[in-house]
């Protein structure tokens, strides 16, 4: 089998990619809406403040009990305490209603995301196929299928958030401008607060790409994400009347969840058995005797693919890339396993697509990258990992969006 060896990113590669990109992008998002189409989320803050945005206010002016997230923020307001750009992506598509043009927001990031990812792992190294494969992984068997398909708010939040922490992935693994990457964590965090913690791990990936100095690349990263931090600061004033994020205190406040706060190290035993060890439902007398369960399910039951970046970490001892993608991967998931919840109404573990992009990377490195050379093709286990991780999440997605299996 033809091997390539790993090095920086070059230009060489580049031909033809944008065409396999979109290619990616588009089945993905054809599928994304094919699967979510018909059935609008009645979690629909995004949407509802979408229409709030377009009519010049900040705040919803209704309070419907099953949005029982939303936050007294003056007489007759009540606002999203969520960050903000989901709602603006979804103000031109307001003509389909308030939850389908959340959910087509939804659908579209989540998908797109594909063939960003695609672009992404080529640029950190992978040959073609396997990164082909990876996009595929990504799109179709993980949880970020039902996610960004089903689009209820705190979905549709992760599937924007994927598709710019994988456009910042991509412009670092290019050693391209450090303030593109910025402004794309910038707006990934718009969407998901935690994926701005990547910020050192990606200024280390394009440092390193570029031939630059480590400090002087943070800074440019910073100051290209600077902007939107400015403008989600302002955003905070208008809510709470504080730069700070208050919001999330007020919706933990009294919650038996958060018995030792919003973050806490004590929280790390329901995380770690909801990524390693959650099974599924056993249903007996059936046909479909395993069913997808309401509180979500093993990382590594849901996208079995996924264990191999335990093997991808191996790689960082040769790999500064592959060093800076597996530092990414564990920034992002900090706040995660470190917060009260494990995210309810879930297919799988959502919290893993805050770093989906750098969990694919490691795992198609742990397939393909050995000793610092990459293999041509991913080997026919990885193949049956990835089809067995893909057969399962349309099935698993079908079955809560159609058939409503969760309940």
């Amino acid at each position: 089998m033809r091997m390539r060896r790993t090095g920086p990113a070059d230009r060489s590669w580049w031909g033809g990619e944008p065409s396999i990109a979109i290619a990616v992008g588009a089945l993905a998002v054809v599928a994304y809406l094919i699967l979510g189409w018909g059935a609008p989320t009645v979690y629909d803050y995004y949407g509802r403040l979408a229409d709030a945005f377009l009519h010049g206010r900040y705040w919803l002016t209704t309070d419907p009990p099953w949005l029982n997230e939303l936050l007294s923020c003056g007489d007759g307001r009540w606002c999203v305490a969520y960050p903000p750009l989901p709602a603006v992506l979804a103000i031109p598509l307001l003509f389909l209603g308030t939850a389908t043009a959340q959910d087509v927001v939804s659908q579209i990031c989540g998908g797109a995301s594909a063939g960003v990812l695609y672009l992404a792992l080529r640029a950190y190294g992978a040959p073609r196929w396997v990164a082909l494969t990876g996009a595929l992984l990504s799109a179709f068997g993980t949880t970020l299928l039902f996610t960004s398909a089903d689009g209820r708010a705190w979905f549709a939040a992760h599937a924007v958030a994927m598709l710019f922490t994988s456009v910042a992935f991509l412009i670092a693994a290019r050693g391209g401008a450090a303030w593109g990457i910025g402004l794309a964590i910038g707006l990934a965090a718009l969407a998901r607060l935690p994926v701005a913690a990547v910020v050192p791990a990606l200024a280390m990936l394009a440092a390193r790409r570029a031939g630059a100095p480590f400090p002087r690349t943070l800074v440019r990263v910073i100051a290209g994400g600077v902007p939107l931090l400015i403008v989600y600061a302002g955003y905070n004033i208008l809510r709470w009347g504080t730069i700070g994020d208050a919001g999330y205190v007020r919706l933990a406040d009294g919650d038996f969840f958060f018995d030792h706060g919003l973050f806490s190290l004590s929280y790390l035993p329901r995380h770690f058995y909801a990524i390693f060890m959650e099974p599924p439902d056993f249903v007996p007398n059936v046909w479909y005797f395993l069913r997808p369960r309401f509180a979500g399910m093993g990382l590594f039951l849901t996208t079995p693919a996924l264990l191999y970046a335990f093997a991808g970490l191996q790689g960082a001892r040769r790999s500064a890339a592959v060093t800076a993608t597996a530092l990414a991967a564990g920034l992002a998931l900090i706040p995660d396993v470190t917060h009260a919840t494990v995210g309810f109404g879930q297919l799988g573990y959502r919290f893993s697509i805050d770093a989906q992009p750098f969990l694919v990377a490691l795992a198609v490195s742990g397939d393909a990258l050995r000793n610092g050379v990459w293999r041509s093709r991913p080997s026919i286990l990885f193949l049956v990992a990835t089809a067995i991780a893909i057969a399962f999440n349309i099935y698993a997605t079908v079955a809560i969006i159609r058939y409503g299996w969760w309940q």
